[in-house]
């Protein structure tokens, strides 16, 4: 469970925001029984402040100076220097408080069986399949649902699930197109299903490795690339959930959408030719890392760059490989998708990990994003902070570091009898809201 939005019931903080005390809920009790405690809070952050190499969200509480338990639900942090985002830190996901004996007792596999204060436990998690439980003694109440089954269906043939299960909600999220295919399917079969279409901050990314040599440490080839690739072109004739040319991490209106394919470079193979020149390439081919969600994009850049005469190498790994930037092949560029939510820590996320933006920037553009970063923190005034974050994606899209490709929107379709159905920022279901109406266990007539 997320510390802030959920443990703490006060805090307070010096006047120059660098001492903090939290004062934590009384009986929020693990899973496994036992009330959480200061120390469990100590630990969770001092583990993944002093292990960088090993959690790739170190970043966040690198600036914690000193941090101890006071008493059983007392903690006090003091920080290097001031951080007007402390609090939206400790509500992200990586600062999830975790009972200290079971991580020490498993660390390993703790990851494959987590034990944490939520609404629901995981009872089962394997390929195909992930299966949570209602947790009766959560301290915010017991959720409506007593089992939520997560299915994933990469490779099922359209029409394999005839009778949808009216307990079902399905998420057609970066799925494979069989599995798209398989939810119109259902939902064109029966009146009694509702279709919910979400537009959320999604978009593909082609994120060149600098840190890789290779044709793409020149600006000039990734300047030839950007023009090569025409995203309106990539809609078009990939569809599916690609709805938008991207031209930042935010999605917009197809208004503004229109108008800004109006004002982008066009494709000029003349100038894409002098770029290739200018940057000295010599025919290399470029080794690209991707997962089966995002192949077809993959593909057709593949086929795009090989028309200009750039040999392009596509390596498919499985999504859980690119949590550590280390495990993957020797690689110039990954293509994958991020849903974005409109919390400035997910963004500052992408600036600041090895497993998303920080491969992309040569040493010249580390430096200055850092330096842009380090400011941000100190600045109380948010309005400025998106600024500051507005000019870290402008200097990044000046360097051609990383391409924006496509928006993406997710297709959720539920039966009628499913309440409380809403999309999260990240696009994940909120099953804490799900509920069913009153009639909705009552037989259907024949």
């Amino acid at each position: 469970m997320r510390f802030i939005r959920a443990l703490a019931h006060s805090w307070e903080h010096s006047a120059d925001h660098r001492e903090w005390t939290f004062h934590l809920k009384k009986n929020i009790l693990f899973h496994h029984g036992r009330e959480l405690s200061a120390r469990d809070v100590v630990f969770s952050l001092e583990r993944l402040r002093a292990n960088p190499d090993l959690y790739e969200a170190s970043w966040m509480f690198r600036g914690i100076e000193q941090i101890g338990a006071v008493d059983a639900r007392t903690v006090r942090i003091v920080l290097q220097e001031p951080n007007y985002l402390f609090l939206r830190l400790l509500a992200a996901p990586p600062a999830s408080i975790v009972p200290e004996e079971i991580v020490q007792e498993a660390a390993e596999t703790f990851g494959k069986n987590p034990v944490g204060t939520g609404p629901f436990q995981l009872v089962r998690l394997d390929e195909g399949i992930c299966i949570l439980e209602a947790f009766p003694a959560h301290f915010q109440g017991r959720p409506q649902l007593d089992r939520v089954e997560i299915l994933l269906f990469p490779d099922l043939e359209t029409g394999s699930l005839r009778e949808p299960d009216w307990t079902a909600v399905m998420m057609s999220h970066e799925a494979a197109a069989k599995a798209e295919a398989l939810r119109e399917a259902a939902v064109r079969a029966s009146s009694d299903w509702c279709d919910l279409e979400t537009l959320f901050s999604c978009c593909n990314l082609l994120i060149f490795n600098q840190w890789q040599t290779g044709p793409q440490n020149h600006p000039k080839f990734r300047q030839a690339l950007d023009l090569l690739i025409d995203r309106e072109l990539i809609v078009a004739e990939l569809g599916g959930d690609r709805i938008y040319p991207a031209k930042g991490f935010r999605p917009y209106s197809p208004a503004l959408a229109t108008l800004a394919a109006d004002s982008a470079p066009r494709q000029n193979r003349a100038d894409i030719a002098a770029l290739l020149a200018e940057s000295g390439y010599q025919g290399e081919t470029l080794r690209l890392v991707t997962t089966s969600y995002h192949e077809p994009d993959a593909r057709w850049i593949q086929a795009r760059c090989q028309s200009c005469g750039i040999p392009v190498e596509v390596a498919i790994r499985e999504p859980f490989e690119f949590a550590d930037h280390g495990t993957l092949p020797a690689h110039d560029c990954l293509l994958f998708g991020n849903a974005l939510s409109q919390d400035e820590i997910s963004e500052l996320e992408m600036y600041m990990q090895k497993n998303y933006f920080l491969p992309a920037f040569d040493a010249a553009l580390a430096e200055t994003i850092d330096k842009e970063l380090s400011a941000l923190f100190r600045e109380a005034d948010e309005s400025v902070r998106r600024q500051q974050l507005a000019r870290v994606e402008a200097l990044i899209k000046e360097h051609h570091a990383v391409l924006y490709l496509v928006q993406k929107k997710t297709q959720t379709s539920y039966h009628k009898s499913v309440r409380g159905v809403s999309i999260h920022p990240s696009g994940w279901l909120d099953f804490q809201k799900i509920w069913f109406g009153p009639n909705a266990l009552q037989p259907t007539k024949a």
